[in-house]
């Protein structure tokens, strides 16, 4: 996929000009799922964390990062700035699990032009990449001087090897900001903000579904330019704390009404009777969430996006849910385009975005991430316990749990490895 960046003004640009300076956009590529989006606070602090210089941290301070899903085990985006990759930030395990940063060569060469630094240099001629040398570094990562040229040196924990060699200069970009992306945007914004109402409106929506997350969030707020008066909040009872307030405090903030629904049986109950959800058994679902819409009738405004997963990208765009039919207003948006009207509107959002979650479901939830299980255990102790203390009387060890195994049926191969 691609989206377009306007150099002059260094932000990511949705349509063809930049509504901030007036002129035509470069491309830049990510991943076809890669769902681009500006680093959370809590993904910025780690960057900032696992960069190991000042004139750096302070760079990535002053402009926007934007961060797209690359295909992996657990955690892992490809970080960019300025308009090119920088690098990629995920989370990985070798002896235990931990966050890791490698730039790229270009990456590489717009440290070394910020810093000065090299860790050591290698003879000009030949060709380097990919190769391995006779070389010791501490960390995941150095930068090597090759003539002209800037050269990523990865530790692979058997050996060094060169992975990129960058050779062409690279500029500093100007400073900027959310605002200057909001800016940057706005005929793009207006466009889509009147696009969604409209679809709302010819639908003749009764409720909107909320469950706390961005997505739900913005659709619910063109449901609610739309004129609908209800929101629907599945409450699951897995909820974190911080989504059940925010929940209330924002249906209070647009002055709709909200109605819970809770299962009539819990997950206590029920997960003894069923066993482990799982991503290919998420039986949760259905009777946590689906068989409570059962006694509504009409139609939902509903926040779902087709790049949040390959099987969203591929599902119906309409649907029905017993008696009501949905509809799905931000269902083309990248997670970009849904945080620029966030960010343009000036919505309060869910606190746990800043906290490292990515996704606001139920806490322990098999289609979160390992690195979000971990930070549950960090920012949530209690909740992480009950849950950690019930797949121990199931039979998993601590090194299975960490490792997030009781989220698989069938282990996928990266994971077998482990």
């Amino acid at each position: 996929m691609e989206i377009g960046y306007c150099k002059k003004c260094n932000i990511p640009v949705l349509g063809e000009r930049c509504s901030l300076c007036g002129l035509p956009v470069q491309k830049i590529r990510f991943h076809d799922l890669g769902d681009i989006r500006p680093a959370s606070k809590f993904e910025l602090e780690k960057l900032r964390f696992l960069i190991p210089f000042r004139d750096v941290k302070n760079y990535l301070s002053r402009r926007v990062v934007l961060l797209s899903r690359q295909p992996g085990l657990d955690y892992r985006k490809d970080v960019f700035i300025d308009g090119f990759k920088f690098g990629t930030l995920e989370y990985v395990k070798d002896r235990e699990w931990r966050w890791r940063f490698i730039p790229t060569g270009r990456g590489a060469m717009l440290i070394h032009i910020l810093t000065g630094h090299e860790d050591f240099s290698l003879k000009s001629g030949g060709h380097w990449k990919g190769k391995k040398i006779d070389r010791h570094i501490t960390g995941d990562w150095a930068i090597a001087r090759i003539g002209k040229c800037i050269a990523l040196a990865v530790n692979t924990g058997e050996n060094v090897r060169i992975k990129d060699v960058y050779c062409r200069p690279v500029q500093t970009a100007r400073r900027s900001s959310i605002k200057d992306m909001i800016e940057g945007n706005l005929t793009m914004i207006h466009k889509k903000e009147r696009k969604g109402v409209e679809i709302i409106q010819k639908t003749g929506a009764d409720y909107a579904a909320f469950s706390g997350g961005k997505d739900s969030e913005v659709s619910l707020y063109l449901a609610h330019l739309a004129g609908v008066k209800k929101a629907v909040f599945l409450n699951t009872g897995l909820e974190f704390p911080e989504t059940e307030r925010f929940v209330y405090n924002f249906a209070d903030f647009l002055g709709v009404e909200l109605i819970e629904l809770r299962p009539k049986k819990d997950f206590w109950s029920l997960v003894n009777e069923k066993g482990i959800p799982t991503k290919e058994n998420r039986w949760c679902t259905a009777y946590l969430k689906l068989n409570l819409l059962k006694n509504l009738r009409g139609v939902i405004v509903d926040g779902m996006r087709k790049y949040e997963s390959l099987r969203r990208m591929h599902a119906p765009t309409t649907r029905r849910i017993g008696n009501l039919r949905t509809v799905y207003p931000i269902y083309n948006y990248l997670s970009l385009e849904v945080w620029l009207y966030i960010y343009y509107r000036q919505l309060p959002y869910n606190p746990l975005y800043d906290m490292g979650y990515e996704r606001l479901g139920c806490y322990m939830c098999p289609s979160m991430l390992n690195a979000e299980f971990h930070n549950l255990k960090r920012t949530h102790p209690q909740l992480f316990q009950r849950w950690y203390r019930y797949l121990r009387k199931s039979g998993y060890s601590h090194e299975e749990i960490m490792d997030g195994k009781w989220r698989w049926n069938t282990l996928p191969p990266k994971l077998r490895k482990i």
